[in-house]
């Protein structure tokens, strides 16, 4: 074999080379072009979970603290009834119904939880956004417990006002519709007869009740903590909110 030939035979492995691991370079290039849009594709899902999830709640939130704010006048109400002459009648007893009304809240969480047990956090590559879900969530679950008034009063007045009147309440003026759930707004409602001699008693009871008159002023105290909380809650949504807005809009730029 001739000295061109030896040089002849390498260059053409070179070149074989070359195309081998040009070839291979491309086909890593088309494999992370590929694997590059399936994960924004991913990425863009999760986005419009995540305002989902945050619109439902932003919801949720605005009619607590507007359902909160009624039962909190409520308690007032018939506080300034406990402290005056006037006698039972049916708006002290609606009043002092509707003062223990409740209506827990939970944050929509599915979405961030399935980030985090599937690892997919990592296509949330905006570090602001990424952030804010965090501080959202985690300020749920500190806050959670603070959104649900205590039981005390609640149990005292329903172990007070007749069973009658509290199923009569209860199926002509719900405080929440059944089918969506939302708040009725707490209209006017005619209890109909009422044995208000027996009301009389039992509500004289309580007039005379220092103890009963300061779980009633401290659920009101309590209401405003809630109020506010579910507040504090509401502005993160918001917040949320309109960062997902301007990472979608960044990302479609």
């Amino acid at each position: 074999m001739t000295l061109r030939s030896i040089f002849k035979n390498r260059g053409g492995l070179i070149a074989e080379f070359v195309l081998v691991v040009a070839g291979v370079l491309v086909a890593l290039a088309v494999d992370t072009a590929i694997e590059d849009r399936r994960d924004k594709q991913l990425r863009d899902k999760y986005i419009e979970r995540i305002q989902a999830d945050v619109e439902e709640d932003r919801q949720a939130l605005e009619h607590r603290i507007e359902f909160f704010s009624d039962v909190q006048g409520f308690t007032e109400q018939f506080i300034d009834w406990l402290n005056s002459d006037d006698p039972v009648s049916n708006e002290v007893v609606l009043a002092a119904f509707y003062a223990a009304e409740v209506w827990p809240f939970i944050v929509k969480g599915h979405t961030y939880q399935d980030l985090l047990s599937t690892g997919n956090i990592r296509l949330i590559d905006d570090i602001n956004l990424r952030t804010s879900l965090a501080s959202y969530h985690n300020r749920a679950n500190t806050a959670q417990s603070g959104w649900t008034p205590t039981e005390t009063y609640r149990q005292t007045i329903r172990g007070v006002i007749p069973i009658r009147i509290q199923e009569t309440i209860r199926s002509k003026c719900p405080t929440l519709t059944a089918l969506t759930g939302e708040p009725t707004g707490f209209p006017p409602c005619e209890l109909g007869a009422v044995n208000y001699e027996e009301l009389e008693k039992k509500f004289a009871a309580l007039k005379g009740d220092r103890e009963f008159l300061r779980w009633l002023t401290y659920r009101h105290s309590e209401l405003g903590v809630v109020i506010y909380l579910l507040g504090q809650q509401l502005a993160a949504a918001e917040e949320l909110f309109d960062r997902t807005l301007v990472n979608d809009r960044l990302s479609r730029e």
